[in-house]
């Protein structure tokens, strides 16, 4: 039987004509009705994004390129399918995967999550860490909790999105990798090549690249988030009672135009961090194992510089995604054990919501004292992601595609056969991975 589609189209039918076009009068409007999807993106190139492709690009050159391309029409499939299941069922993924698949399903989506999520959180804070310590000589493990107490009294007492408009800014120091890319004078012709043609190995080295770069692309925590975003935000709507086609057809659009937006930004800066670190890192066989090699990918454009700007956009970045990593793992929670939730909600009327926030950075603070580099924790934390995404791709384009779950508003065929190919790529890698890993 068909859902309906019910306060979707509150937001959306008053708000279509700032979809029409992104140029022109219309580009202030374009820039304003984005929403999630760009969040979201903007997330994705978070320290262990920039820390996994750094690596990827100085250990493997240009081979790895073609993984951009290929992954844009998987990502947007992924997120696109995530925001819809929000808007139109008002429900966090969580609590839309225990109706379809029963609660034992649930516990255990929501442990892969836990655990993925906590080790990138970990992560990205000793990548912070690592980048406020090229900025001033703090040692890394002074800083760690003080960032974590300093993200968690935003997120709790203070408005997330507000702070996340005022930091973004700081991520656009990446997208001086775009300029690196062609001032450090690459082989063009390979370029083209590689980013055209997939070039695959079975090393063990290229592939644990490989399913680091998937993992940290297609993130799980990324559909989580975006899913509860968009319930948050027609949450904030007035209602409307009366079901209008036209607007839900306005709605999907501004959906799909606010994911595209957001993974092209995404991996548009993930491509040119391969690219310009293949050219200048990989060129001269530098491996990076440090924040400091990491940034002479950046030395073409701001020589002496590099530094100080790949620590401003490591920080930004960090800064923007633990929140996120963090809400993804509370949203599952409450909905496993019945919570209210919501970071538009005060402390008193979401107590286990906010404790789940505060448990998860927690603990991402505590496996930052185990001795692992910060760079190598943010390429191990990608493919632990690469390894597990799977499970959660495939119960994500079954909802989606399930009538008697979306209704009229189900995948279309771009979706679905998006959505299976994102996760049967992620389990093929991660399983040869797997086998040259154990088999020698």
């Amino acid at each position: 039987m068909p859902v309906p589609s019910r306060a979707a189209y509150r937001r959306h039918g008053t708000h279509s004509h700032l979809i029409r076009s992104p140029f022109g009068g219309r580009a202030v409007h374009y820039w304003r009705s984005l929403g999630p999807g760009l969040v979201t993106g903007a997330s994705d190139n978070d320290p262990s994004g920039i820390g996994t492709y750094s690596i990827a690009g100085a250990s493997s050159g240009y081979r790895l390129l073609w993984m951009a391309p290929f992954t844009m029409p998987l990502l947007v499939a992924v997120q696109s399918m995530a925001a819809r299941i929000g808007a139109y069922k008002e429900e966090g993924l969580g609590q839309v995967i225990e109706e379809r698949f029963g609660r034992k399903v649930l516990v255990g989506s929501v442990a892969i999550l836990l655990l993925v999520n906590v080790v990138t959180i970990a992560a990205d804070l000793g990548g912070v860490a690592a980048g406020l310590h090229l900025l001033v000589p703090i040692p890394i493990g002074a800083v760690i909790p003080l960032v974590a107490a300093g993200l968690l009294a935003i997120e709790t007492f203070w408005s997330y999105r507000r702070f996340a408009s005022v930091v973004k800014w700081l991520t656009l120091v990446l997208f001086l990798y775009i300029v690196s890319g062609f001032l450090a004078r690459p082989d063009w012709g390979q370029v083209v090549k590689d980013t055209f043609i997939p070039q695959f190995q079975t090393s063990r080295e290229f592939l644990s690249s490989a399913v680091a770069v998937l993992g940290t692309t297609i993130s799980p925590y990324m559909f989580f988030w975006i899913c509860s975003q968009e319930v948050e935000e027609e949450e904030q709507q007035a209602s409307d009672p009366e079901d209008d086609p036209t607007a839900a057809a306005l709605a999907e659009r501004r959906r799909r135009t606010d994911v595209i937006t957001g993974m092209a930004y995404a991996n548009l800066v993930f491509y040119f961090i391969i690219l310009s670190s293949a050219a200048t890192l990989g060129a001269h066989g530098i491996k990076v194992d440090t924040a400091e090699q990491a940034a002479r990918a950046l030395g073409p454009v701001v020589g002496h510089f590099d530094t100080v700007l790949f620590a401003l956009g490591m920080v930004g970045a960090g800064l923007i995604a633990i929140p996120v990593l963090a809400g993804s793992v509370a949203f599952p929670l409450a909905e496993l054990f019945n919570w209210r939730e919501g970071l538009d909600k005060p402390l008193r009327a979401a107590p286990g919501f906010y404790a789940a926030l505060a448990t998860a950075v927690a603990l991402g603070v505590a496996l930052n004292f185990f001795g692992v580099n910060p760079v190598k924790a943010l390429l191990y934390a990608a493919v632990l992601q690469g390894l597990v995404a799977p499970v959660l791709l495939f119960l994500l384009t079954m909802v989606a595609r399930d009538g008697n779950v979306m209704g009229d508003h189900r995948n279309n065929w771009f979706d679905t056969t998006f959505g299976f190919l994102a996760a049967g790529v992620m389990a093929a890698a991660g399983v040869a991975l797997i086998v040259v890993t154990f088999a020698g």
